[in-house]
């Protein structure tokens, strides 16, 4: 929450634009009811209603359109047709195509015997990410499991499930947490009887209606173990739950595990049945469930609608959105992902939806799933009504929320006559900033009128000492679709990683300072994406201009991408676009160096999926004579070569080098030499 205490501390000081900015950055965080009075005490201060109307004014024309969409900022119906006017124009724009020509997608001088790192087959390709591990991160030794329980009345099935948790065959620790979501049954004799099987804990919150997220919460910061997992209530779990969990978390603690579900009848079942047979529940006969949300009726029983996803997609691994089945009544993770990705999100206060935005954060912050046969338990039916929520009114509500902050596969594509700002966009495009005050109003503005509008530009300035941060925050300080953040000087590699760190998009656009977009350059590249779901970078062409936009020549353009040819020289230049998935999946930008940090990046990004090129010219990159890339040659050179190396290095190709041909800074001929693993070779036979 430092985000209000930093607003707090500006409206104190009368810094109330600032204030503004910050408190309408926290609604999109913490939602609009944290901050709605300081919202409006700003407003006020500013001056009411004409501070809104001059703030609008300010404002870029989608940003407007966006926000009257939403009511928030009143503009007239005459300003409302010219910015959908200067929309439109934007959407006629198409980029140039790039000039283009046959080519190898293999280098000539490529070695036959040279053969890089395979690429997992999908988005999700667990036993490819295993694969690149070369030990398990953690050790078997007093190694444990915490399973939390939320429960809301219902005894009699927390007594089944209890029972099934104290009938586990199992090599591992493992404690229970009952969470009680304000139950009006008195739950603590159940506890008590459980106290003399179970390293049992019990933990409850006043009841103040449905809060299933904070419950789980409250549960999981109990958790003593570094693995836990959720248990609803009314799951029992066979005997073998935990054991399952526990081993393959040990295999690879960032795969989240997902348990199916089978539906019996345990009217008249006691713990007493599941005492004197561990497994009791197998054979009971399947039923059809009370719930007309969450599963499918097959030959007279109810049947896990995932099942069959699960079967096509071996478990998960070669599923592009494995988050949609991450059902949280029955799943199990690393605890260390909580404090990456965060907890449950407690605005779900109605039936569905919290899994698959905690499972979309997972997934995006570079988590795994797998479904896992043993973790199955068994759906208690009939629940008996007596605290069912009512599942499609509660949906009905949730999802609205879940398309407002899952913006891959829920997000539906909106006109911008309809379309409104998101608590989290689709797209971010980051400007890495430094001394570019010259420049950075174009390039800015570049970024916020493309054709897409579900996006965001979020800009970090390293330390500018020529008044960049000041220009940028009082043009685009209160603008709800830009992020801002400052920091001391430390290279463009820090700025890059703060300014991605900051982006809460899933798709990732790199936009440079002193360059500039053209309008089409964000949905070009989104098309590819939407067309192919592995795809971890999209990338177009450039031209060079002079500062004021004059051609000087277009880009360096190979026409097609291959794995090999970008070993070998950068072939990806702007306008990239990559995923943040993706991005996590790497160790980010190296600050260790001053340039080819570029290089070095798009080298990370190209082991972990496929990109694809775009031959149209859609970035303009503004030549001064002070960029990065055209001054200390020798160090650019230096490093060129040596994040090739590093590539190489971290795909275990240890046999081949990469070495310049000359001594020349501007030349990046290069061989590939393997003289000196062979002559190790011979000399150790």
């Amino acid at each position: 929450m430092s985000i209000l205490k930093e607003a707090n501390s500006l409206f104190l000081k009368g810094a109330y634009p600032e204030a503004l900015r910050l408190y309408k950055q926290a609604s999109l965080l913490y939602g609009s009811k944290v901050v709605e009075y300081n919202i409006e005490l700003c407003e006020k201060a500013i001056g009411g209603s004409a501070g809104s109307v001059a703030l609008a004014s300010a404002l870029d024309p989608i940003s407007k359109i966006l926000l009257s969409n939403d009511g928030e900022y009143p503009i007239s119906p005459e300003e409302r047709l010219a910015c959908l006017g200067r929309y439109n124009e934007l959407k006629k724009t198409q980029s140039e195509k790039a000039q283009v020509s046959s080519v190898d997608p293999l280098p000539l001088d490529w070695p036959e015997e040279l053969t890089l790192a395979p690429l997992p087959e999908g988005p999700n390709d667990f036993l490819w990410h295993r694969s690149r591990k070369s030990t398990v991160n953690l050790s078997k030794k007093n190694v444990g499991i915490s399973v939390i329980v939320p429960t809301y009345n219902r005894t009699r099935i927390l007594d089944v499930t209890l029972a099934c948790l104290v009938k586990q065959v199992t090599d591992y620790e493992y404690e229970v947490i009952v969470a009680d979501d304000g139950s009006a049954e008195d739950l603590t004799p159940l506890i008590r009887k459980y106290e003399r099987y179970l390293d049992i804990k019990f933990v409850r919150q006043r009841d103040y209606g449905y809060q299933l997220c904070a419950v789980r919460n409250l549960g999981l910061r109990t958790a003593k173990h570094d693995f836990v997992a959720i248990l609803d209530c009314d799951m029992a779990p066979n005997p073998y739950w935990v054991q399952s969990y526990v081993e393959l978390l040990l295999e690879d603690p960032d795969v989240a595990l997902i348990g199916p579900r089978k539906y019996v009848d345990t009217h008249g079942i006691s713990s007493d049945d599941i005492f004197n047979s561990e497994d009791f529940l197998s054979k009971l006969p399947e039923v059809v469930t009370n719930s007309e949300v969450g599963n499918s009726v097959k030959k007279g029983i109810s049947v896990d609608w995932r099942l069959e996803h699960f079967r096509a997609t071996e478990n998960l691994r070669l599923c592009d959105a494995p988050f949609r089945f991450f059902s949280g009544g029955n799943v199990a993770f690393a605890k260390i992902w909580l404090d990456i990705a965060g907890y449950f999100d407690e605005e779900f206060t109605d039936w569905g939806g919290e899994d698959n935005e905690f499972g979309y954060r997972l997934y995006r912050e570079g988590c795994f799933f797998r479904a896992v046969e043993g973790g199955l338990a068994y759906h208690q039916e009939p629940p008996g009504r007596e605290n069912e929520t009512d599942r499609s009114a509660g949906k009905a509500v949730t999802i609205e929320i879940v398309q407002e902050k899952v913006p891959f596969f829920y997000r539906k594509y909106e006109p911008i006559t309809s379309a409104t700002i998101k608590k989290v966009p689709l797209v971010s495009i980051y400007i890495p900033a430094f001394n570019c005050k010259k420049y950075i109003e174009r390039c800015v503005n570049s970024a916020l009128n493309q054709t897409v509008t579900d996006l965001e530009v979020c800009i970090c300035d390293d330390g500018s000492t020529d008044g960049t941060f000041e220009l940028i925050n009082r043009l685009y300080g209160s603008n709800p679709r830009v992020q801002l953040i400052t920091q001391e000087n430390g290279g463009i590699g820090s700025a890059s990683n703060s300014a991605v760190r900051n982006c809460r998009g899933y798709y990732v656009g790199q936009l440079d300072s002193d360059d500039y977009l053209e309008p089409d350059a964000v949905e070009l590249c989104l098309k590819k994406f939407m067309d192919d779901q592995k795809l971890v970078c999209v990338y177009t062409t450039n031209r060079n201009v002079n500062p004021d936009g004059s051609l000087i020549q277009n880009g360096y353009n190979w026409p097609k991408y291959s794995r090999e040819k970008l070993t070998t020289t950068m072939i990806c230049h702007h306008f990239r676009m990559f995923t943040m998935r993706a991005w996590n999946l790497t160790s980010g930008f190296s600050e260790e160096i001053e340039n080819a940090v570029d290089y070095d990046m798009y080298l990370k990004l190209s082991e972990v999926g496929p990109f694809k090129h775009i031959n149209r010219i859609c970035y303009n990159r503004v030549l001064h004579g002070d960029n990065t890339s055209i001054k200390k040659l020798a160090v650019q050179k230096e490093n060129h070569f040596k994040v090739v190396n590093e590539s190489l290095k971290r795909q275990n190709i240890d046999a081949w080098h990469y070495k310049p041909l000359t001594d020349d800074d501007a030349c990046r001929k290069y061989v590939l030499d393997n003289s000196l693993f062979i002559e190790d070779q011979e000399v150790s036979q």
